[in-house]
């Protein structure tokens, strides 16, 4: 049985806080993003927290009931790291410690805003392990973690597919880790999941299928395969010019979680009418798929 879930959170080794200290603390990203009726806060310092409540009450009277935190929410001084940034999958200990401690202090906040779920990453290319029978088994303990975290705090945790790890990046093997436990699910994201199997020479829509039955959360942005930008939804964004098929997605998904949450992960700093044309776009296609079923 993992440490974590038999005597706690592991410690960090002296040594390893002394590194963290002594790096430069990356800005924090402090993002916002909304959807259809929900709001998700990603890495946001933790002085920033209590004007972020009020922000988002303000929200709630607009109608953005929902809430989700994407970890890390906040970042804490003890993580320097930039907030994309996690070590689940590496192959030293006390970085993973890091992680989990992390996670869990995602969770503890998100319990005190009564967060609907919080969403993290599972992998991190530039630091996981290159050995797939070692990332496939710190998966499984990574998984057995945090079911055990969404229990403690009742929050249930997404693993946000990404697939930009070579040893640990097919749908079925997260489909895998999260089937085992019911506190766990997957949030879809229509550019990672685009951008990873174009990557790895697959079709990103076969993987948004075999991910769509334990799909709990949903991340749109859209992107030609350029690069990682995460460009705004907009009506005008053709298939067949290169741009990913968001209404296949809202099918394929919404075939098995018709309420599923949407958040529309791109920062948006006004609201103007190519913006609002691309949240409207979203959502009737959202009321015709669920109708036709």
């Amino acid at each position: 049985m993992s440490q974590w879930l038999s005597h706690g959170p592991p410690r960090v080794g002296v040594l390893m806080v002394e590194q963290q200290a002594s790096l430069p603390h990356v800005a924090e990203a402090c993002l916002m993003h909304r959807g259809l009726g929900h709001v998700e806060f990603f890495d946001f310092s933790p002085k920033a927290m209590d004007a972020l409540r009020a922000s988002y009450a303000g929200l709630k009277g607009h109608g953005y009931k929902g809430l989700s935190f994407h970890a890390p929410m906040p970042r804490p001084a003890f993580f320097p790291f930039a907030g994309v940034t996690c070590f689940f999958l590496n192959e030293d200990p006390d970085r993973r410690a890091l992680s989990f401690r992390l996670l869990e202090e995602t969770l503890r906040y998100a319990q005190a805003w009564n967060a609907d779920h919080i969403v993290t990453h599972l992998t991190y290319g530039k630091t996981d392990t290159s050995d797939p029978g070692k990332a496939l088994g710190l998966a499984r303990n990574a998984g057995e973690i945090f079911a055990a975290l969404s229990d403690r705090y009742g929050i249930p945790i997404h693993l946000e597919f990404a697939a930009y790890t070579r040893s640990f990046n097919k749908a079925g093997q997260f489909v895998g880790i999260v089937s085992q436990y019911e506190e766990l699910g997957i949030c879809v994201d229509s550019g990672h999941t685009m951008l990873g199997a174009r990557m790895h020479g697959r079709d990103y829509l076969d993987d948004i299928r075999t991910l769509a039955p334990q799909a709990r959360s949903l991340h749109l942005w859209n992107t030609q395969a350029k690069d990682q930008i995460h460009v705004p939804l907009h009506p005008s964004q053709s298939a067949s010019q290169g741009w990913i098929d968001i209404e296949k997605i809202l099918e394929i998904v919404l075939a098995c979680n018709p309420r599923i949450p949407i958040v529309f992960e791109y920062p948006v700093t006004e609201l103007t009418p190519d913006i609002q044309a691309g949240y409207d776009w979203v959502e009737q296609m959202v009321i015709s798929i669920n109708q036709i079923k």
